[in-house]
């Protein structure tokens, strides 16, 4: 079979937060079986975990049903991650890198050359909130009907997904193709939960600092500095350096 010419560690997992409808969940299943992925989370889903209603809609996708993980918080549903794509119907006034499905399905292959990649989708009614997607490294939009450009869930997932296989396809064809990387761990892209955790902690350090003035502005300007780190995509060793900064600055501070 095809499906077998791409490693499975090489396959984006399929994140789902707040997922409303079971079904919905199923048909995702059935559409990421479609183009050879297997690894589903699903975070915080509204009507609980496992739900036999699934399972019609998933047909050849039961094994994934019965294997999907799920998870307290977007944060440790990344804890392996080190690159997230976030798909979303609409524009975002946030310093966040956008995409579309063509181009992300060809960087997802390279990035999973170097450690576990995601494909993030929020609920069926609203989408991701602002908070999930600045945990996201790039924004994926498709150049839809401007008048309806909504899509429901699993139709979601499989334009992403096929997006992602027809390059993994063309990249295994590629002579050219490289070999994997000899780097050490230290070198590799910092997961998404360790970006987090970070990001945590600066945020009460410059809390303590006072650095946020405006109660009203904090949120987007917490936001802001998310996105700035991760478009600059921290390594491991990149990470703790700047957890070392923090506690230069405020081990300082305390001593005064």
């Amino acid at each position: 079979m095809m499906n077998d010419l791409i490693p499975m560690d090489e396959c984006p997992v399929v994140i789902l937060a707040r997922p409303q409808m079971a079904e919905n969940i199923g048909a995702t299943a059935r559409a990421m079986m479609n183009c050879g992925l297997r690894d589903l989370r699903i975070v915080k889903p509204r009507d609980g975990w496992p739900n036999p209603v699934a399972l019609p809609m998933a047909a050849g996708g039961k094994s994934i049903i019965e294997t999907a993980q799920v998870f307290d918080t977007l944060a440790d549903a990344t804890h392996d991650i080190c690159f997230m794509a976030a798909a979303t119907a609409r524009q975002r006034d946030m310093p966040i890198r956008a995409s579309e499905p063509r181009a992300i399905g060809s960087e997802l292959v390279q990035k999973a050359k170097k450690g576990r990649v995601a494909l993030l989708f929020g609920p069926e009614a609203s989408g991701l909130d602002n908070n999930e997607v600045v945990l996201a490294d790039v924004a994926v939009s498709a150049a839809l009907n401007p008048a309806y450009p909504s899509l429901n869930l699993a139709q979601a997932v499989l334009l992403l997904a096929w997006e992602w296989r027809v390059a993994a396809l063309s990249d295994i064809g590629d002579d050219d193709r490289s070999e994997p990387s000899d780097d050490s761990a230290d070198d590799d892209d910092a997961p998404i939960k360790e970006r987090d955790y970070f990001f945590q902690r600066l945020e009460n350090a410059l809390d303590d600092s006072g650095f946020f003035s405006s109660t009203e502005m904090a949120p987007a300007v917490k936001r802001n500095i998310r996105a700035l780190i991760n478009r600059a995509t921290p390594s491991r060793q990149e990470i703790g350096t700047l957890h070392g900064i923090i506690q230069a600055l405020t081990s300082k501070r305390r001593d005064r």
